[in-house]
């Protein structure tokens, strides 16, 4: 048990553990990259054509993971030659404790599922980011398996860590439970925010107010990782991003408007939500397609990547934000 202990202190204070800064990437501008999806590190542009159908926060839902490719048909489309995308902006995974939703092994069968389609239609066609669950739950697991976890002694390790004093923090990252060593190897590899050429931006959690330009979420240091992931805004936590931090994030990088999930809607103020969701400032959406919706309503995106979206207010009920169950 003690070395548990010592082990969970560890990985609560060092959850980065795997990531090491790389080089900082030459400054580029949205301009620079083809037109066409193109990976760069831990970033990936859209082109200026097609439409992309943006959802997050499934938490482990595979109900609700499975009605959004069928509502959008996104398989099959794809598969007709038609130009259409899918993101996920992270939190696929973990069952969050208290969700009334729960599907065994909801995380398992939506990972791997992203990984099967991703091999049938093309990275570039389904794009998944990472959120702060993914990150979390892998950094757990991997910590975990250096201090000599197996088939044979993981289900009673992982039930001590849960009986340290940090337990309670660790049982949100509750897929290291089921993750297998191919899903830890995809998951590390996940890249972090998404930007179309019209200005279009996704990440999980919101604005880096570390970052200087798209260089910087190209090679990302720990900072502007840990503000992508886990930021809140700043009428949820004290410490939080601005409306006018999300604006200057957004000049910087070329951007316009930015969507997100990770922040419950029902700890927003009620006169931000409508539509289902929750508009912040000009610049910023928060929604989700899964865990934390209510009270507004479970929604993904359906955003036209030869349009510029100028505002959130540009992004209309009906046309860009979609009701996941009308």
């Amino acid at each position: 048990m003690k070395s548990l202990i010592s082990l969970s202190l560890i990985l609560f204070n060092c959850l980065s553990f795997w990531f090491s800064p790389l080089a900082m990437a030459e400054a580029k501008s949205l301009a620079d990259y083809p037109n066409q999806v193109t990976r760069d590190g831990e970033l990936v542009v859209l082109p200026d054509k097609g439409t992309v159908y943006v959802a997050t926060d499934f938490q482990a839902q595979w109900s609700n993971f499975s009605r959004w490719l069928t509502q959008t048909r996104l398989v099959e489309r794809i598969e007709a030659g038609e130009d259409v995308y899918g993101l996920i902006l992270g939190d696929a995974v973990d069952h969050k404790p208290g969700d009334p939703i729960f599907e065994p092994y909801g995380d398992v069968k939506i990972v791997d599922q992203i990984m099967q389609l991703q091999q049938q239609l093309g990275e570039e066609r389904l794009i998944y980011l990472r959120g702060n669950h993914e990150f979390a739950s892998a950094d757990a697991y991997a910590m975990l398996k250096k201090a000599g976890m197996n088939a044979d002694n993981r289900r009673d390790m992982i039930a001590e860590l849960y009986e340290t004093i940090h337990g309670p923090y660790f049982k949100q990252f509750n897929f290291l439970e089921r993750m297998t060593d191919e899903h830890y190897n995809y998951l590390i590899n996940l890249p972090t925010v998404a930007i179309g050429k019209n200005g279009f931006v996704g990440v999980h959690a919101g604005t880096s107010r570390s970052a200087k330009n798209l260089a910087d979420l190209v090679r990302p240091n720990k900072k502007v990782l840990d503000e992508l992931l886990w930021g809140r805004p700043s009428i949820v936590l004290r410490s939080g991003y601005t409306p006018a931090h999300t604006a200057e994030f957004l000049k910087k990088i070329g951007g316009r408007v930015l969507a997100v999930g990770h922040t419950p809607i029902g700890s927003l103020p009620k006169k931000t939500v409508s539509d289902g969701v929750a508009r912040l400032g000009k610049h910023q959406l928060v929604f989700s397609t899964g865990y934390g919706a209510a009270p507004g309503v479970r929604s993904y995106l359906a955003i036209d990547l030869s349009k510029r979206y100028n505002a959130v207010t540009d992004l209309k009920y009906g046309a860009e934000i979609q009701p996941l169950r009308p």
